[in-house]
């Protein structure tokens, strides 16, 4: 793995997450969906450029990913040298409406796998980061996956399908996995940004998260949190959570388990 200038991303970071706040401040929420993607268009297109000059400078000689939002291209790995996968604005909509709970993620693939990830929550400063081997943290210090082993005292995440035009049988598996799971959990939010989800699970603010599709490079960053935060990571039917996989559950083993077992009786 390459040696990862953590300072001086988070610093990259950090002075995004401000300037994107300050940029979007006062806006009045999109009216049309042409509005909506003209924004998204024009502040990730220029959080990316941003960011990616700067990584440029820390790390040159590292590669993109080209297949951010293509998932086809998402189910085996772009390359075997190291390459970033980067979120510039993880729940772009909560931004544009003035919302928290959006966040930006990077993760870095070498060899065919995550070997470290950053989740920035620029609204709580909150720096989350970890690397394979080597433990996950919040602002410098470790953090653990919740304990919890019952469903019924379990707080849940998930999230929607959210490409503009979803999979009926995504779609279908989300909304069945909801209806399932709803009578048997404590709690099920919908929080925003998924990969400050995962990252709320790696630090054990939620027990668990599950969700269907195929967009590994939405998961990938905060996955790799719980991972090295001592989470469990599976498929929805229990298979290796990597390349191909369908979807995605996150917790405390025990609770990882149980989840399986409702969706997939």
């Amino acid at each position: 793995m390459i040696n990862v200038n953590i300072p001086g991303i988070q610093e990259a970071f950090t002075r995004m997450g401000r300037e994107l706040i300050e940029r979007c401040a006062g806006e009045t929420p999109p009216v049309t969906l042409e509005e909506l993607y003209g924004r998204f268009l024009q502040t990730n297109g220029w959080a990316e450029r941003e960011l990616r000059m700067r990584l440029d400078e820390l790390h040159p000689g590292v590669g993109w990913s080209a297949a951010e939002l293509d998932f086809v291209q998402q189910q085996s790995p772009e390359d075997d040298g190291p390459y970033w996968v980067l979120d510039a604005v993880d729940s772009m909509m909560h931004l544009h409406q003035g919302m928290s709970l959006w966040a930006m993620s990077l993760c870095l693939i070498e060899g065919g796998m995550a070997v470290f990830s950053i989740v920035y929550d620029p609204h709580r400063g909150e720096f989350f980061h970890a690397v394979r081997g080597g433990g996950a943290y919040l602002n410098g210090t470790p953090i653990r996956a919740a304990r919890k082993t019952a469903l019924s005292t379990a707080l849940l995440a998930t999230a929607p399908p959210a490409v503009p035009v979803p999979d009926p049988a995504v779609t279908e598996a989300a909304a069945r996995s909801f209806a399932r799971l709803l009578p048997e959990a404590f709690l099920i939010r919908m929080m925003g940004s998924v990969a400050l989800q995962l990252a709320y699970v790696a630090c054990g603010r939620l027990d668990a998260y599950w969700e269907y599709g195929k967009s590994l490079y939405n998961w990938a960053a905060g996955a790799l949190l719980v991972s090295e935060a001592q989470g469990s990571l599976t498929g929805p039917g229990g298979e290796p959570f990597t390349w191909g996989c369908t979807g995605i559950i996150a917790g405390h083993e025990p609770l990882r388990a149980q989840i399986q077992a409702v969706l997939h009786p």
